[in-house]
């Protein structure tokens, strides 16, 4: 026999010699716990006992539905079930009647996004002058329909336009510029830069009107509320009644609200079938809106 299996050998004889040791030891301990446990289970069970119910067997019959009678004399109150109404727990632990999931539904299929309220951009814009800066014959040009426009101080300005015969006529377009202002400037990247502001007299608005060079110029008492279509396009609405035809449902303008910056928009689909819905868009997104009782 090797070494290293007499060695083996010995811790073998070892371990068999320290659990036969262990198991002769513990034996009372052992029998007297078994001893506990089996007269534990021969005693009867306090309490109710548990007893055989016996339940008939369910048979299943057809039965005929009752026929559906009119309930008054004009044969028009038809009553035939009653159903309870529905009614869910919302974000703040109030009761609703109306389902979650269809407002949630009828707001996903609304196809209009709030952008918010933004001052109408003023159309014109400054192109150059020509002459002296004393006496300067100055460039504008009306983004609103690409119209090109050049005027003197302190005289209306007038394009030439054809009449029904063909022959060119001037006429004025409602401008009149009532100052003209150059100053050098500073710009961002340190260097040198020039900014002209132009005045006009606009009869359209009524008002004075400071055109910029550097800067767009905007209307400050001419708000407008931006909404985003679907292909990403915005519609800007000024006033209720507007309209816009967007993916098969025309979507009316009910009212406007520019200090709270929000806008309510009936939208009636095409397809008669879909109810219309009504939403209120704001900051906050699209939700359903209802008329408020008078």
């Amino acid at each position: 026999m090797k070494f290293y299996d007499k060695i083996f050998f010995l811790v073998s004889l070892l371990g068999l010699g320290v659990s036969s040791a262990y198991y002769f030891m513990n034996e009372p301990e052992l029998q007297k716990t078994a001893n506990k446990v089996a007269s534990l289970l021969s005693q009867e069970a306090e309490g109710v006992q548990w007893k055989e119910v016996s339940v008939p067997k369910m048979e299943i019959k057809p039965i005929e539905w009752p026929e559906v009678k009119a309930q008054d004399a004009e044969g028009r109150w038809f009553f035939q079930v009653f159903t309870a109404p529905q009614i869910w727990v919302d974000s703040d632990g109030k009761f609703i009647t109306e389902s979650p999931y269809i407002k949630e539904k009828a707001r996903q299929s609304f196809a209009l996004r709030y952008a918010g309220v933004s001052n109408e951009p003023y159309p014109v814009k400054y192109l150059g002058f020509m002459g002296s800066p004393e006496s300067p014959r100055i460039q504008l040009r009306n983004e609103a329909d690409n119209t090109f426009m050049m005027g003197k101080i302190n005289e209306p300005i007038k394009v030439s336009v054809k009449d029904e015969r063909g022959l060119a006529k001037e006429v004025e377009v409602g401008l009149t510029i009532k100052k003209f202002d150059r100053k050098r400037v500073k710009k961002a990247d340190n260097t040198i830069g020039e900014s002209v502001t132009v005045v006009v007299f606009d009869k359209k608005y009524g008002k004075e009107i400071s055109i910029y060079s550097d800067k767009p110029t905007v209307i400050e008492d001419s708000r407008r509320i931006e909404l985003v279509l679907p292909d990403g396009k915005k519609w800007f609405v000024r006033e209720v009644g507007e309209s816009q035809t967007v993916a098969d449902a025309t979507y009316t303008v009910k009212s406007l609200n520019f200090d709270d910056g929000n806008v309510v928009v009936e939208m009636v689909p095409s397809n008669k079938e879909i109810s219309p819905q009504t939403m209120k868009l704001s900051e906050k997104g699209v939700e359903p809106y209802k008329t408020p009782k008078k």
